[in-house]
């Protein structure tokens, strides 16, 4: 990609977790990553996802791969939601938990 051509849109050539920080601290919508596993895994150990998104779709495999990897602590979430979708598909909405684990 060598452009953003979306409103409100910024294309960042490498991952700096302090650029991710300074984007969070700047008023405005949310940030958002869709569907790559290595960025999300990234981004969680830099402690940056304060919410994680997931659709659950019922098909059966048999064998698959870890959503995020590299996790080097574990990492409590609370359950925000759970919407059911005409289709069967399940999104579940997780936040970083407040409370600490054990």
């Amino acid at each position: 990609m060598k452009d953003a051509t979306w409103e409100n849109s910024r294309l960042l050539r490498e991952r700096d977790p302090r650029e991710i920080e300074t984007m969070k601290a700047q008023s405005g919508k949310d940030l958002i990553i869709f569907g790559s596993g290595s960025i999300v895994s990234e981004f969680t150990r830099h402690g940056l996802i304060d919410e994680y998104q997931f659709a659950l779709c019922p098909v059966l495999l048999g064998s698959g791969h870890t959503l995020v990897r590299s996790v080097s602590k574990r990492l409590p979430l609370d359950l925000r939601e759970a919407k059911r979708l005409p289709s069967g598909d399940v999104i579940l909405c997780y936040a970083r938990a407040t409370r600490t684990s054990p």
